[in-house]
């Protein structure tokens, strides 16, 4: 479970920087990205069905698919406490790994085209749960027009 768990956590974040690091990059985000969802699962169990979706860069149907997604946006920072998508966050941890300006440019140009989810309307209000959902489905729908091979 947790090999499967460990994939899954990888994908979550793929979409962000994970396609274009090196090999050491990869394992040190890989490392980092299994503890999170080790903890996100705890409270937000998904199902084996849920994980290979993820897995195949399908969109998850389970009941506790979003707000697992929110949890784990939200401990690497990239959803608040209101609930809102935080893009700035989301860079400032791309800036940690990558030092190619035209890679970090790529990355904030995709991440901005997903900006508009904080605009959308949810009713789980601050959870974030929906709008976790909505900014994964948006971010694999536009991962190939950056040149991310999801």
């Amino acid at each position: 479970m947790y090999k499967t768990l460990s994939l899954t956590c990888l994908f979550v974040m793929n979409f962000v920087f994970f396609e274009i690091a090196v090999t050491d990059q990869k394992a040190m985000i890989h490392q980092h990205f299994e503890q999170l969802g080790i903890e996100c699962i705890k409270d937000h169990s998904i199902t084996e069905d849920d994980i290979n979706n993820l897995r195949t860069k399908k969109i998850p149907s389970g009941e506790n698919a979003p707000c697992f997604l929110a949890c784990m946006f939200k401990k690497l920072g990239l959803l608040d406490d209101g609930g809102l998508l935080q893009k700035e966050n989301a860079l400032e941890l791309a800036k940690k790994v990558f030092n190619d300006d035209e890679e970090l440019k790529l990355i904030e140009d995709y991440l901005h085209s997903c900006s508009h989810i904080n605009s959308e309307s949810v009713s789980d209000g601050n959870k974030g749960c929906e709008r976790s959902m909505l900014a994964y489905k948006c971010m694999i729908e536009n991962a190939s027009q950056f040149g991310f091979d999801l």
